[in-house]
């Protein structure tokens, strides 16, 4: 916090045992004394005229002597004091003269790309954190620190080679990312610790924004406790600490802080909606604004659209992908003082069809006897047009077969009243989640609930989101019948029934269910109930594991238990239900600057050749690793804002599309003052500098504030002339 406004008591000095010369004021003194003439009595005739004028300016002359003696001794005085180099205690623990170790914190998040008069936040920040090193004194040494999430520390030794640490400041890179604020102050304190050096002192170039100075849970007790600790520990430390302000207050920004595809899959000749949302910071409306949607870099339709101050607005477009392959949608806007935030990506894989695998526990060959005929017939009925082919291609195999089959293929699995899996299936099950897959779990009469319970549920941290209780109701007792609540059709598997007519509503909610299972949710589970039953119990669940999502439901596919196979709501359910598990394939195409890049392959991938295309062009080389029974992509050089192209070598050969975007928090220019920074960094004592733009020209201010050694130089060279001027005008004045 600010230190407050107290009287100045106590002085410290650099070297102090040049106090010992305050004692050759005296030496002024002496000559005096030395020099005084001996009084001798001569009479002689004009004795009595020369007494009188003795007489008259004696007191005169007196004065004048003792005003050049104390000018004398305050002029020696002055001079040790000087060499003395004493400061004031109360205005920081920086001892002029000492060896310093400062550690310059430079903030690189996106907001600092702000550009006012043709230069950036970032660029002043550089001007400044240059200045302090070129005004550092000899044997002084600087350390790097970079703001951000993740924070780094370019140069963390205490380096006396300023000219090393002028060229890193020089080469420092703006960032598209936030600042994870508790890791950034950790990195400053693991550059403190390590430090040998006596004095410290830590100068932070940021603007202050108020999204940047938070803690990681926000601004309640919770997100403080971390943040308080590495402050006491900094703190305890005794750094001498000084923010400067580089923001500015009450600035404005418009930037496209969303980018969707309504659509769970896209497949080639359909036409999906694509949702952009512009928000406007403030602080003056914005009539006009034009939105422009483009494609694969060719662009597209535009829209003009109103924003109101602190407004944000959906921008709808329609767009067809007309060929299968990665798809890069852009929304952009006009360009303001911020641009990064002035465009946002989207990464579509477009897949040829949506590839279903259906396992059933009771195949039999007769027309819909098995477990899977109706699902299969509503997720495929082949009724689609020749030039516009079914987006969901079926493949039915039965239980004992799936040990032996290869999911990768697949982008969901339905699972119709398998009795019981082997450990081997359920891993088979779980790898192919965390690759993005969906399974969908039906139950029915074969279903053993302990072998569920105990392998796919496992406590809870199993694929499945439920235990499978016991089985409610009797399937002879047709005339006692439950009936689904759709729950206010919240979940959109069931979108296609909102505002539609009674008839419509009523093929999903008169639906009769005969028996059910009882699927319990553990208590505080982040799973979804999409359809329920009117007696309360959950109908389907979903959760998502991994990268994958699963849909358990408490009936079989068939209509054993009930009659919803035969309505008409079974097919769009199930249609949508099964778009909804396949969304995970494409739910990692598009990731916030800072966060890597992961992508599962089979493991016979491991230690395949990668290349990454960033940004800027660049190839960098990885390889996929191994990660149990799958090999991994894990790249975390992303912190620019893009594409990236990865390119996977034998034995897998593929190319995919990924796109890496600014957090948009980072896009609100609300900054901090004086009272919300101390409020934000508790217990932290620190010197506010709030005039960033002319700190450059006066840099070393930051380390010499509360010296007095050049004041009383100042005050030496003053006293020369002052007496000098009065030995002049004494003299001169006594010759009359």
């Amino acid at each position: 916090m600010t230190p407050p406004l107290t009287p100045i008591l106590a002085l410290g000095f650099a070297n102090a045992g040049l106090l010992y010369g305050l004692a050759a004021a005296a030496i002024p003194i002496l000559i005096h004394l030395l020099n005084r003439r001996k009084r001798r009595e001569v009479r002689w005739a004009a004795m009595r005229f020369l007494a009188a004028a003795l007489a008259k300016n004696q007191r005169r002359i007196r004065i004048e002597q003792w005003i050049l003696l104390a000018l004398r001794c305050l002029l020696v005085l002055l001079v040790v004091l000087a060499m003395a180099k004493p400061f004031l205690e109360s205005l920081g623990n920086v001892i002029p003269g000492r060896r310093t170790h400062r550690v310059i914190v430079v903030d690189a998040s996106m907001s600092m790309a702000a550009r006012t008069a043709g230069s950036t936040r970032l660029d002043r920040a550089k001007a400044v954190a240059t200045r302090l090193v070129s005004d550092s004194r000899r044997g002084d040494a600087v350390s790097l620190v970079v703001m951000g999430d993740p924070p780094r520390i370019v140069v963390g030794e205490p380096s006396p080679n300023l000219e090393e640490v002028r060229r890193e400041i020089g080469e420092l890179a703006q960032g598209f990312g936030g600042v994870d604020l508790e890791a950034s102050l950790e990195a400053v304190d693991r550059v403190l610790e390590a430090s040998t050096i006596a004095q410290k002192e830590v100068v932070f170039l940021s603007d202050l924004q108020a999204t940047s100075w938070r803690a990681r849970g926000g601004d309640g007790p919770a997100g403080d406790d971390g943040l308080k600790r590495i402050l006491a520990k900094i703190e305890a430390r005794r750094p001498r600490t000084a923010i400067v302000d580089l923001g500015k207050a009450g600035a404005g920004n418009r930037a496209v802080v969303d980018l969707s595809v309504a659509a769970p899959v896209v497949t080639p000749g359909a036409t999906v909606v694509v949702t952009a949302l512009v928000r406007n910071f403030g602080p003056a409306a914005v009539e006009g604004a034009r939105v422009r949607l483009t494609a694969d870099d060719r662009q597209g339709p535009e829209q003009l659209v109103d924003l109101a101050v602190g407004e944000e607005v959906p921008v709808a477009f329609n767009h067809r992908f007309a060929a299968a392959g990665d798809h890069v949608l852009e929304a952009s806007i006009e360009e303001d003082a911020l641009p990064p935030d002035d465009r946002r990506l989207l990464v579509v894989p477009v897949r040829e069809a949506v590839r279903v695998l259906l396992v059933d526990g009771d195949f039999k060959p007769e027309s819909f006897e098995a477990e899977t005929d109706f699902l299969a017939a509503a997720l495929a009925p082949g009724e689609a047009p020749a030039d516009q082919p079914d987006p969901i291609k079926v493949e039915v195999l039965p239980e004992s077969r799936l040990a032996h089959r290869d999911l990768a293929a697949y982008d969901v699995v339905a699972l119709c009243n398998v009795a019981q899996f082997s450990p081997t299936e359920v891993q088979a099950l779980e790898d192919f989640l965390e690759q993005g897959g969906g399974v969908v779990v039906f139950g029915g009469d074969q279903v053993s609930s302990e072998n569920y319970d105990r392998l796919l549920f496992a406590d809870g941290a199993g694929i499945l989101p439920a235990a499978v209780g016991e089985t409610v109701g009797d399937p002879g007792k047709k005339d006692a019948a439950f009936r689904f609540d759709p729950m206010g059709f919240r979940h959109p598997i069931l979108a296609g029934f909102r505002n539609q007519a009674d008839p419509v509503v009523a093929g999903l909610t008169q639906t009769r269910v005969w028996t059910h299972h009882k699927l319990m949710l553990p208590k505080d589970s982040a799973a979804r109930v999409a359809l329920g039953f009117d007696d309360g119990d959950p109908a389907v669940i979903e959760a998502a594991r991994d990268k994958g999502r699963v849909f358990q439901l408490a009936v079989p596919a068939d209509s054993a238990w009930s009659n919803w196979p035969a309505h008409r709501s079974y097919p769009p359910v199930m249609r949508d239900l099964v778009m909804a598990a396949a969304a995970g394939r494409r739910s990692d195409r598009t990731v916030r600057v800072g966060r890597p890049l992961d992508q599962t392959f089979p493991g016979a991938a491991a230690d395949a050749d990668v290349v990454v295309e960033t940004p800027g062009g660049s190839g960098v080389a990885a390889k996929l690793k191994a990660d149990g029974a799958l090999a991994r992509l894990h790249f975390e050089q992303t912190d620019a804002a893009g594409t990236y192209r990865v390119k996977v070598g034998p034995p897998v050969p593929s190319e995919s599309t990924f796109a890496a975007n600014p957090d948009p928090a980072e896009s609100d220019p609300a900054k901090l003052d004086r009272a919300g920074l101390t409020e934000r960094l508790p217990g932290l004592t620190f010197v506010l500098l709030e005039d960033g733009r002319g700190l450059p020209h006066d840099a070393a201010s930051v380390a010499r504030r509360g010296e007095l050694h050049r004041p009383l130089l100042y005050g030496v060279l003053a006293m020369l002339l002052i007496e000098s001027f009065a030995a002049w005008r004494f003299g001169r004045a006594g010759s009359r």
